[in-house]
């Protein structure tokens, strides 16, 4: 071990102490691109599952007991499963401004949040909307989704699991902190996924500096400023020496998950590296120890 791994490795506040994570979708896993003993070799701790429902439908008894296999391989290679991204479109819409499908999005959400604990997945990534959303509609769309909230944070507390609402972009709810502290108000048990991806209307440091405490989880990827891209950390216009040091400034305990389209595991781990030494050279006071 180098002497500057040394220091890092006695520090609790720095940022190579989070678990390197990587979200997996369940569709690419079933195609046959996911290789879990290369994301093992590569130093990976942690993993999201992640699906396209109309691709892969869990409600499938075959395709549920495929996933079961799948996490149970995981875990055999002392891989944790931290979270179930729940699945996202029209008909997990809670924002619906019918009731009538605000209530059966629901419904299918509890369903998958059934799983999660039947599977010892301690948390749940939930999209608040789908879109386009008009600037007309979005008051109506914002209660609905908060009385949604409020019904599902008290399902999650019922089964043991956390909820964390990721924030989205363009014309999707929750696309500022803002906004998304009003959707956090329906319910105190409700958290935050971090997708600095998705922060299009301000800087994810920003974001995190105010809603830093509400954040359970994050998703990590570059983008342009533009719109959500999933590039690999680095390749866009996110300042990553920042959106570290936020973290480390709000004590954030979770893993650092990566969530980029087809993740190869040794680029992911030599990403993360990268990272890591870039903070070190931008704050080189964070590894001198006491």
């Amino acid at each position: 071990m180098t002497s500057l791994k040394k220091q890092r490795s006695v520090l609790s506040d720095h940022p190579s102490r989070w678990p390197l994570g990587t979200s997996l979708s369940l569709n690419d896993w079933a195609d046959g691109h996911v290789d879990i003993e290369a994301v093992q070799q590569a130093g990976i701790k942690v993993i999201e599952l992640a699906w396209r429902n109309d691709a892969f439908d869990l409600f499938n008894p075959v395709n549920e007991r495929t996933c079961r296999f799948w996490i149970e391989n995981s875990r055999e290679l002392g891989i944790s499963i931290w979270t179930l991204h729940l699945p996202y479109g029209p008909a997990f819409d809670i924002s619906a401004v019918s009731e009538a499908a605000s209530v059966e999005a629901s419904r299918l959400l509890c369903r998958l949040m059934q799983l999660a604990h039947e599977w010892g997945i301690p948390m749940v990534v939930l999209h608040p909307s789908w879109e386009p959303i008009t600037d007309e509609e979005r008051p109506q769309r914002l209660e609905a989704c908060r009385r949604a909230l409020s019904v599902l944070a008290d399902e999650a507390e019922a089964l043991g699991i956390r909820i964390a609402v990721e924030c989205l972009p363009r014309t999707c709810l929750g696309n500022s902190g803002r906004e998304i502290a009003s959707l956090l108000a329906a319910d105190p048990r409700l958290g935050i996924c971090c997708d600095v991806n998705h922060l299009l209307l301000e800087a994810p440091e920003c974001f995190i500096r105010e809603q830093g405490e509400r954040i359970f989880t994050v998703h990590m990827s570059d983008c342009d400023g533009r719109d959500e891209r999933h590039w690999m950390p680095g390749m866009g216009s996110i300042r990553w020496n920042e959106v570290l040091r936020a973290l480390v400034l709000h004590d954030y305990q979770g893993p650092f998950m990566f969530e980029v389209r087809r993740p190869v595991p040794s680029e992911v781990a030599a990403c993360w590296e990268r990272l890591i030494e870039g903070y070190d050279l931008a704050y080189p006071k964070a590894i001198e120890l006491p």
